[in-house]
């Protein structure tokens, strides 16, 4: 079968998923459907996209933190692979970019290194998909190359030319924590290596230094939230357990990484907290998915996080960036599907990471390659100098929500409380081996 005829059979086969998926999605949410609203976006979006002006040379930069087992600032390394599925769009248009990756080794140093080492084979501009200190070690450093720079899933130290974030601030994710945590009047923190914004208004805090193990943490955790008895004192042999009288009505709970937040969702769950469990945004990371379902704990709607209001189930929304998210997703599967597409370290089949690759790395590979083609030049100054004054959004080849790189913070939609849900969309391609856990977010004005 030729590659048109492929592609036009993946693109049906997607949209008879999507509407499969859709009658999925509204048991999910248990709300009526919103109507479809006109835009300026075309009924379709095409898959493969072009970039009028692109030089033959052009190549983007990632940086990564490899690992597979919790290591601080890996935790996007999978959703990462979304970059490749825009190099794989670009080269179906006719306009192919390059992506030359390099691991930062978890450490400020080998980011720095990285950055210099993607600097020196020529690129146009990084992706640092990486988190904390080491992806602002690569913000700067690249930013005293002259080097355009797209951070997906953290911010940097400092502001910075030719320096981005198109992932929601701190100040964003702290409004949209505040959204969910509305109603709530006994607030308990939960924490293991980080701190919760001093903006949540809590009645109490449980630090894992402070217990035995993270289950002991777990269990008092259940006895203030009312879901296990408080044990008998000793000396008091004619008192009976009992709930306390003021239970927390919502856990706002911190961990130093995805992964070790997922082991104290797991361990709450084992003692059966029923509150909502309020999450940081990195639970919207491969590694917690895959982590809490490794140790079978639950994705369901007692989990929240905030997120910008993308993710997979917007392929099913009738607007502008449905039809994004569904090319998009089309493009995953096309890609999962030819086994010469590799991962951005070649050592291993696209396919593999299918399920995680996101919008964010991939939408920065897009801004990229656009801004070098309106530069008409492979040469980060004018890369950069480019796409500071460019905004995109679906009608460009975006995945995500709009991005406008006329500001250091570019994405344009606020972030928003999003509920856990087990629900298979049918929107990628089938992998047994993927956790199960869709992030839906919550509906405007809820």
């Amino acid at each position: 079968m030729s590659s048109r005829n492929r592609l036009i059979t993946l693109i049906a086969a997607g949209t008879a998923a999507v509407l499969m998926a859709a009658v999925a999605l509204a048991a999910v949410l248990n709300q009526p459907k919103e109507a479809a609203r006109p835009d300026t976006v075309a009924v379709t979006v095409p898959v493969a996209l072009r970039a009028d002006g692109l030089a033959k040379d052009v190549s983007v930069g990632v940086i990564l933190t490899l690992g597979q087992s919790g290591e601080p600032g890996s935790e996007y390394n999978r959703a990462a692979q979304g970059a490749v599925v825009a190099a794989q769009r670009f080269a179906q248009g006719g306009t192919p970019v390059s992506l030359r990756a390099e691991n930062d080794k978890g450490t400020e140093d080998g980011a720095r290194a990285a950055v210099r080492a993607l600097s020196g084979q020529g690129v146009s501009g990084v992706v640092i998909t990486s988190t904390g200190p080491q992806a602002q070690a690569a913000a700067q450093t690249a930013a005293e190359l002259g080097l355009p720079a797209i951070l997906p899933y953290s911010e940097p130290a400092a502001a910075a030319p030719a320096v981005w974030t198109t992932g929601p601030t701190a100040a964003a994710v702290d409004t949209a924590l505040q959204t969910a945590l509305a109603g709530k009047g006994r607030v308990l923190v939960v924490e293991d290596g980080a701190t919760a914004p001093a903006s949540v208004s809590r009645v109490q805090t449980l630090s894992l230094g402070n217990f035995a193990d993270l289950l002991a943490m777990a269990q008092e955790a259940a006895i203030q939230t009312g879901d296990q008895l408080r044990p008998l004192a000793d000396g008091a042999p004619d008192a009976e357990p009992a709930r306390i009288a003021e239970p927390a009505d919502a856990v706002v709970l911190t961990a130093a990484t995805p992964h070790r937040l997922a082991r104290v969702v797991q361990a709450l769950q084992s003692r059966d907290v029923s509150v909502p469990l309020i999450l940081p945004s990195g639970a919207a990371s491969p590694q917690f998915a895959t982590t809490l379902a490794e140790l079978d704990g639950t994705a369901s709607g007692q989990l929240v996080t905030v997120a910008p209001a993308g993710g997979d189930a917007t392929a099913l929304q009738q607007d502008a960036q449905g039809r994004g998210m569904s090319a998009f997703l089309s493009a995953v599967r096309l890609a999962a599907g030819d086994t010469g597409v590799l991962n951005l370290v070649g050592d291993a089949p696209f396919a593999a990471d299918a399920w995680a690759a996101d919008p964010g790395s991939h939408d920065a590979v897009v801004a990229l390659t656009r801004a070098a083609a309106l530069a008409r030049s492979n040469e980060p100054g004018k890369v950069g100098a480019a796409l500071g004054t460019m905004s995109f959004g679906p009608g460009e080849g975006l995945a995500g929500p709009a991005l406008d790189f006329s500001k250091p913070a570019a994405l344009i939609a606020p972030a928003v409380p999003a509920s856990a849900s087990a629900q298979d969309l049918g929107l990628r391609p089938a992998d047994a081996n993927a956790p199960r856990l869709v992030w839906v977010p919550a509906p405007a004005g809820s």
